[in-house]
């Protein structure tokens, strides 16, 4: 099962987010391709959602997919991620 939502009002998840986090995770934005910090990331870890905290991505399913975004083949766990095609950029991929 997903996460259920957190209950917050959008001041609060502004005061709490940076804005670009605010942007990405509030409002379905991106960082432009290649500027990101974990883009080039090669460091053993976990990636962690920046709103809640909870594991989503190990650095061991990490690949580069030549888009300038970081790409994982798998997630720590399907009921943590859920799982969109977008086609909102001229392309298909996966939010």
């Amino acid at each position: 099962m997903l996460r259920k939502s957190i209950p917050k009002s959008e001041k609060e998840w502004k005061k709490i987010l940076k804005s670009d986090e605010y942007n990405i995770l509030r409002e379905k934005g991106t960082e432009p391709p290649f500027s990101g910090k974990f883009v080039n990331n090669k460091e053993k870890g976990i990636y962690v959602c920046a709103g809640c905290g909870t594991e989503l991505f190990s650095s061991e399913e990490k690949f580069d997919s030549g888009t300038g975004w970081p790409s994982f083949w798998a997630a720590i766990s399907n009921d943590k991620v859920k799982f969109n095609v977008d086609k909102s950029h001229g392309m298909v991929r996966t939010e």
